[in-house]
């Protein structure tokens, strides 16, 4: 877990360094041939939505990849104060949250990883779902 949070953080500091600000949501997939970026700018404003267009970017990409792993990065407020939020799973781990406070385009220091709760952010279900359907890779080739 610890490889992929440093992967998410850095597809975040990435995003904002050549996007800049608004930060498109994006979905960070750490692949064995390269970590895929996939910024969704047509992010839905609800959780619904959200949650359909996740469900299939899951089916269309991650099952097919087989994707054990996933990162959601977005830009978001906590009262008056402007962060990146970067989520991250793995196959049958709980997901992890961190957040980074922005200035300018650019994050600071993110915060310490914390287990995201069952109820936060919904939307993000069919992110976890594939992660965990995703199968082990046959490294004896059998």
């Amino acid at each position: 877990m610890e490889e992929l949070d440093a992967v998410c953080r850095q597809a975040a500091r990435d995003l904002l360094a050549r996007d800049g600000r608004p930060l498109r949501p994006a979905v960070v997939l750490p692949l064995p041939e390269a970590t895929r970026v996939t910024t969704l700018p047509d992010f839905p404003d609800d959780d619904e939505g959200r949650a359909a267009l996740l469900d299939r970017f899951a089916a269309d990409v991650m099952a097919p990849a087989n994707a054990p792993a996933f990162g959601f990065v977005a830009e978001g407020a906590v009262g008056d104060v402007e962060v990146v939020t970067v989520v991250y799973g793995a196959r049958n781990q709980a997901a992890q949250i961190v957040a980074a406070v922005l200035d300018g385009d650019e994050a600071g220091e993110f915060s310490v990883p914390e287990p995201l709760a069952d109820a936060a952010l919904p939307f993000l279900a069919p992110l976890r779902r594939a992660a965990d359907a995703a199968h082990a890779p046959d490294v004896f080739g059998t």
